[in-house]
């Protein structure tokens, strides 16, 4: 008989090590909680076309997500264009795409725009992240670009992500972001070019669905697992049904603060070592507009008049001409459960962003708003301080059979589509 396994969450790598064990041989069923497949890389139906809730974007060196849309047969739907990336300062917009741009940028002087463009090429090369796992970013970017690069440039971006933790972000963390964009350009003098499918994410997620079920595997929705029981020989799963489920084997494809709670009588110690590690939830407010914000595709921001430190005018990466001439932009904030922007009311939310939307561009109206969404999702991004090496859970748990698959296991990496793909494969390789 087939061993039977479980998979708790129907995210990116939830859905990725089903459609892997599968190919072992297991008879395996997904449970997702909510009513819909993907996670923070799910989509909506928004005034009739569907989108992403949250930005995603495909680097140059993702290369285990563009060979794993080969292996869907989705890879055809995978398009690679030019980007244009900004810098909001002080109320005013500079391009900030290349050199040219970097020499051109006014608010740090010549010397400092040199030694930071020596950075951004010297950490695209650089492979080995080790020596840095330990070091604040903060200790690190001042050693390497200055005082002024790193309070014009970086100290905005950490400050507004991170709040009271920006101090003590990991600088491997802030490496591997530097080195994954700087994959998208093959040159110092090349165009970034930055990726996407046609569809958005829901082209991955519907297709890898597909896959699962027609090989075999149950993928459940709106089914909650309240408690997980371990047997001597079996696992017993309590749904919010009232339904239970005997299998052999657990993937909890869940945020650690979940799966901490989530089995029973597990390990003390264990669990507090789980839920010792820090989660930041994110606020994302989704404009469809009548035009244009900027002709950037990533808006990073320095003014004390906007509270967000950057937004994603998707529609510049994407053309989305099943909506042209209407416009997609993404304002997101990363934040504490507790903060105001976590939990305000939608239209105060929408009111707020607007009117940093007006600022950057104030030949917007509200006549300009096509329609407005924001979702948010409270274990969005872990906090990952320095030495974080040494705090990230392995795949097996002390209790046999019963394993983790966390965005917490792909740094120095952040919560990449590639990476949560090569994270599932990775487990199932070596466990199953």
């Amino acid at each position: 008989m087939k061993e039977k396994v479980a998979v708790v969450g129907g995210g990116i790598s939830g859905l990725s090590a089903q459609y892997f064990i599968l190919s072992k041989g297991f008879s395996v069923e997904l449970f997702e909680k909510n009513d819909y497949l993907g996670g923070l890389a799910g989509s909506i139906n928004f005034n009739n076309f569907i989108i992403e809730k949250y930005y995603h974007f495909i680097c140059g060196g993702d290369s285990t997500l563009i060979e794993f849309s080969q292996k869907l047969g989705i890879d055809n739907k995978l398009n690679f264009l030019p980007t244009k990336t900004a810098f909001y300062y002080n109320g005013k917009n500079y391009p900030f795409s290349g050199p040219i741009d970097l020499l051109k940028f006014s608010p740090i002087p010549l010397s400092s725009r040199l030694k930071f463009g020596f950075h951004i090429l010297s950490s695209k090369y650089k492979k080995k992240w080790g020596d840095m796992d330990n070091i604040p970013a903060k200790e690190w970017l001042f050693e390497r670009i200055g005082n002024k690069s790193y309070q014009v440039i970086w100290a905005p971006l950490l400050n507004i992500k991170f709040g009271k933790y920006h101090e003590r972000i990991s600088a491997a963390w802030i490496w591997h972001r530097i080195n994954r964009v700087a994959s998208s350009r093959k040159g110092p003098f090349s165009k970034e070019k930055m990726g996407f499918f046609s569809g958005g994410t829901h082209t991955l997620i519907s297709e890898l669905e597909s896959r699962i079920k027609k090989s075999g595997g149950l993928i459940h929705v709106n089914s909650e697992i309240k408690r997980i029981e371990k047997s001597k020989e079996h696992f017993n799963l309590l749904l919010n049904s009232g339904r239970q489920i005997k299998v052999d084997k657990v993937i909890l494809a869940v945020p650690l603060p979940i799966a901490a709670k989530l089995v029973e009588n597990l390990d003390s110690q264990y669990a507090q070592q789980l839920s010792s590690i820090d989660f930041l939830g994110v606020r994302c407010g989704i404009f469809r507009l009548k035009e244009k914000v900027s002709d950037a595709f990533w808006l990073n921001i320095n003014d004390p008049r906007i509270a967000a430190n950057g937004l994603i005018e998707y529609s510049n990466l994407n053309p989305l001409k099943e909506i042209s001439p209407h416009k997609i932009v993404y304002i997101p904030f990363y934040v504490t459960l507790k903060n105001e922007w976590y939990s305000m009311d939608q239209n105060s939310f929408k009111k707020k962003l607007f009117a940093m939307l007006r600022l950057i561009n104030p030949s917007l109206t509200e006549n300009s708003i096509v329609g407005f969404r924001s979702f948010r999702s409270p274990y969005a991004q872990a906090v990952c301080t320095a030495g974080f090496k040494s705090r990230i859970p392995a795949f097996r748990t002390p209790v046999k059979n019963l394993f983790l698959l966390d965005s917490t296991q792909l740094y120095p990496s952040d919560r990449t589509l590639s990476a949560s793909i090569a994270n599932a494969e990775k487990l199932v390789a070596e466990k199953f």
